[in-house]
């Protein structure tokens, strides 16, 4: 894959037009540093056409507060299987499904289900919920899955000063290791949403950034088949699949998502193991999943 700087337009650029510049160009330029850690490939990470600086730093839309930071699956290109099979434990693909602003009330669903079926999953949590869920996070490092930020009080860092992004990631991460014993180099931020700015100072506090690949829209839908269909129509070989275990409609998907995901051969990982099988060590001040900064 080429390593050359893109160029942006400020006019959107249809599905089709790029699927025919990668079919007679037969690449497709990404900007450097980017890592995908979809296996999934995504070719058309930046099919919307959007300058990535805008697309950024653009307010979260009205509504409920969540943000999807990616677009439908059906979106995006069909990968080259050659350049994009992820590596395997006992022959198994991996996958790692992600929820964002718990812990809740049905955050134990999910782990009931998770420890039932001997799956593992990841948990990006707001800091101003770990007190009063302290036995909902034990749980779940204990059953193996794993606990990582998701910011202090789920602000748009790409708002704040240097100073408030630290103290979101560094507040966070310090009650998870209070609570939990664990510490984790890594984050998620609020909406998918960084910039420069942001991927420097995790890269001065020593943080990787860990978004997605793909997005179930729970938060819009609230529908239960919804997120079911999402994920088994999206889902592919090292998918990053985000959710939120504070939907009592996402706990309920996930009571078929689960079984149905072992029963096709995936076993469910956490995304730091995942990532790791993929590319070592995390590095500072990088971006795994799409969108990417660097």
């Amino acid at each position: 894959m080429s390593m050359e700087r893109p160029f942006y337009t400020k006019q959107p650029i249809p599905l089709l037009i790029t699927i025919l510049i990668v079919l007679v160009v037969g690449t497709v330029t990404v900007p450097q540093d980017v890592l995908l850690a979809d296996v999934g490939g995504l070719l058309g990470l930046w099919a919307t056409g959007e300058t990535q600086v805008s697309w950024l730093t653009d307010p979260a839309p009205a509504g409920n507060g969540y943000a999807a930071a990616t677009e439908d699956p059906a979106e995006y290109e069909e990968p080259d299987p050659a350049r994009t099979e992820a590596p395997k434990d006992n022959g198994k693909p991996m996958i790692a499904l992600t929820f964002d602003d718990g812990p809740s009330r049905y955050t134990d669903r999910i782990l009931d289900l998770l420890e039932k079926h001997g799956g593992r999953a990841t948990f990006f949590v707001l800091g101003n919920r770990v007190e009063s869920w302290q036995d909902t996070i034990i749980r779940a490092v204990n059953i193996g899955s794993e606990i990582a930020g998701h910011s202090w009080s789920h602000p748009e860092l790409t708002r704040l000063n240097d100073e408030q992004i630290t103290q979101e990631i560094r507040d966070t991460s310090a009650i998870i290791e209070q609570v939990a014993g664990v510490s984790g180099r890594f984050f998620r931020p609020p909406f998918g949403r960084v910039d420069e700015q942001v991927v420097n100072v995790s890269n001065t506090l020593g943080y990787s950034i860990v978004n997605w690949t793909l997005d179930t829209q729970d938060w819009k839908h609230r529908n239960a088949n919804s997120v079911y269909n999402a994920i088994m129509r999206g889902v592919q070989e090292g998918s990053i699949v985000l959710m939120h275990d504070i939907r009592t409609t996402t706990a309920t998907a996930m009571e078929r998502v689960i079984p149905a995901l072992i029963a096709k051969g995936y076993q469910l990982v956490t995304v730091s193991e995942l990532l790791h099988s993929l590319y070592g060590e995390l590095e500072p001040g990088r971006v795994y999943g799409i969108p990417g900064m660097r």
